[in-house]
Formats: C-alpha cells, structure tokens, sequence
C-alpha cells in the first residue's frame, strides 16, 4: 500500500498544455515563463525523490487528479468542483454552486375529481448520461435547469428525472435549458436545449458527454506536505 505523503496543488493553472513547448521534463510555458514538469509518468516516490532534489524551490508541474492530496478536509464533490472551477479560470466560487441541486418546486395535487388534470400541470424530463456515445453511464453528474440551482444528481446507473411545475417561472416560457456538470477534471459542461411547446412531454434523453482535453490532469505550483514534527523528549 502507498503510504508516502502526496501534493498539492492550490491553485490549477488554465494554461492549455497542448500549445506548449515539449522539454526532457515535461512542458516550457511560455507565459510563465518556466518549464512544467510531467509528474503523470511518475510514481509517487519518483516525485517526492525529484523535489527534494529542488532544495524548496518551486516547482510547476502536470499530475493526475489522483496523485494530489487535498489541501483542506472537504466532501470529495468539494475538492473537485472548486478545483475544476479554477482550472476552467473562474476567479471565485460562491458557496450555492457546491451544494446539491435543489428540487424544483411541482404542481399541486389535481383534485380528486379530475385526476387527469394532474399530468397536464407537470413537466417530466427523464434521461441516462453516458460517457460519450454508447460509453458508460456517468453517475454523480448535476443536472441544472436553466442557470438556476435547481436540479438533480444522476444515480449510479446515470439516470435522472425532474419533475417540475408547468407554470414554474424559470420554464413559464415554454423552453428549458439543461446544464450537465461532471467531474471537471474529466468532462464538459454540456448544455441541451429542450422546447416544451414543442414536445410536451421530452421522451428519455441520452445524454453523452465530451471529456475534457488531458482528462484527469491538473497542472500549477506544487505545495508539499509539511514534515511531520518530532514529539518533545522527555
């Protein structure tokens, strides 16, 4: 088992690391003006053995997701979500866009006398994200309705449903937009525009997602993790 203590990286870096210059260790950015070292094709041990040579200068360098440690106890949607937000170049990230989605708010009961008014006072949206076409289904990917904060979470097996209030104000109009969020460091944002006028009733979507270029990596300035601290003598 790897027991060894790994990095970090606070802050990722949006530089695209396609337009960069290759190098014996990795990549010159030009706009940094520094080379980024490609800790992907190295093991833990390997990157710990290669910053102590370093003597505490800094170092700016290419890694998995998985190599990284967190730099705070957090969720794990959390972590992720803040950390792709920076790398997309967002400058700050409010606390309503890590928590879960909110429910929409849906019609009343239909009186009991006319039970099939119920359908017609609701709007049903169901659907299964995959990872690209025909890949596998997503789960944990957010589901947002029209650049609100409500939505839904898709299960383990990618489905969703929403179930919303036809004379709901954000979808009063007719139309609805659906904004799919993953895991930043691997996918996309996605948006499908559905019009309700239309097709009253949307049939079951099938939504694929496109991964994002070098799919699980962050890049920026490393932060080590600090030496444990020899208890007192005595």
């Amino acid at each position: 088992m790897d027991t060894l203590p790994r990095i970090s990286i606070p802050q990722p870096c949006a530089q695209p690391w396609a337009a960069m210059s290759p190098t014996a260790a990795g990549r010159h950015c030009a706009a940094c003006a520094t080379e980024v070292v490609d800790f992907t094709r190295m093991s833990d041990a390997e990157i710990l053995a290669f910053m102590a040579r370093q003597g505490g200068r800094p170092v700016c360098a290419l890694a998995h997701s998985a190599q990284l440690a967190p730099t705070a106890p957090a969720t794990r949607w959390r972590r992720w979500l803040l950390a792709g937000l920076a790398l997309l170049g967002w400058q700050s990230a409010t606390s309503c866009a890590t928590k879960p989605p909110q429910q929409p708010p849906v019609a009343t009961a239909a009186p009991a006398t006319d039970p099939a008014m119920a359908p017609a006072r609701q709007v049903i949206i169901r659907g299964q994200v995959l990872d690209g076409a025909g890949g596998p289904a997503v789960p944990g990917v957010r589901v947002l309705i029209n650049d609100t904060q409500y939505g839904t979470t898709t299960d383990e097996k990618g489905n969703f449903e929403l179930i919303m209030a036809r004379d709901w104000a954000p979808i009063a109009g007719g139309s609805v937009k659906l904004q799919f969020l993953g895991n930043p460091f691997d996918f996309q944002p996605k948006d499908v525009a559905l019009d309700l006028k239309a097709t009253p009733q949307p049939a079951a979507l099938v939504v694929p997602m496109e991964s994002v270029p070098n799919r699980g990596k962050v890049m920026g300035k490393i932060r080590m993790p600090e030496p444990p601290v020899a208890p007192p003598k005595g």
